[in-house]
């Protein structure tokens, strides 16, 4: 039997990127674009008739009202406002993507938050850590925490920083994708962070992995 397809929304204020990015979703294998809206007013409406599995969410627009089902929230940015990128972090979003993403990196970034990854693209990742160490502060006592891993947790999370997924990081370091979601949970709280995004900041922060080019 076949996998329901993964249900998304895309909201977005630009009329452009609203269209590209429902036009790549609705053509990927697995995944319906259930609604795309222009504002806050228009989001809400199709939340509340049918609730999708990911909300992109423009992050010029309002953060959801509460549902009885939060859909995987991931942030439509560019970077002209890297507090606005952290601050939806912090409230819940699993990631966010560029909104000139490459066509596989989007297609992969809503595949996985579907699947409760907490997640960013190969590209978001890159600029992260400039936006962190600008915007969040010195955090000493968590980076004194990495150097305090064990060596397996400080290959995962470098992994972790690298924006891979559990599974690559797994063949990266030949190791079974189950222990390395055990490692991966466990170095999120040993590092006191809400999630793994915040342990993937901490990689870049403590030099276990460096953007690539951007």
């Amino acid at each position: 039997m076949l996998a329901p397809p993964v249900r998304v929304l895309v909201a977005e204020r630009d009329p452009a990127v609203r269209a590209r990015l429902s036009g790549i979703l609705d053509a990927a294998d697995g995944i319906e674009v259930i609604g795309s809206a222009a504002d806050a007013t228009a989001a809400r409406v199709t939340l509340r008739r049918r609730l999708p599995d990911v909300l992109l969410l423009d992050l010029r627009l309002a953060w959801p009202d509460a549902l009885s089902r939060r859909p995987a929230v991931v942030a439509l940015a560019t970077f002209d406002s890297d507090a606005g990128i952290l601050r939806a972090l912090r409230d819940g979003a699993v990631g966010f993507l560029l909104r000139s993403a490459r066509r596989t990196d989007l297609v992969k970034v809503v595949r996985l938050a579907a699947d409760g990854h907490v997640v960013l693209s190969p590209d978001a990742a890159r600029r992260l850590l400039s936006a962190a160490t600008r915007l969040s502060g010195p955090r000493d006592d968590r980076l004194a925490q990495v150097d305090r891993l064990s060596a397996r947790e400080t290959d995962v999370l470098a992994g972790v920083g690298a924006a891979l997924t559990n599974a690559e990081i797994a063949r990266r370091l030949g190791l079974p994708e189950p222990v390395v979601r055990d490692c991966v949970a466990r170095v999120v709280r040993k590092l006191g962070c809400a999630h793994r995004t915040g342990a993937g900041l901490l990689a870049y922060e403590r030099g276990l992995c460096r953007p690539g080019p951007g």
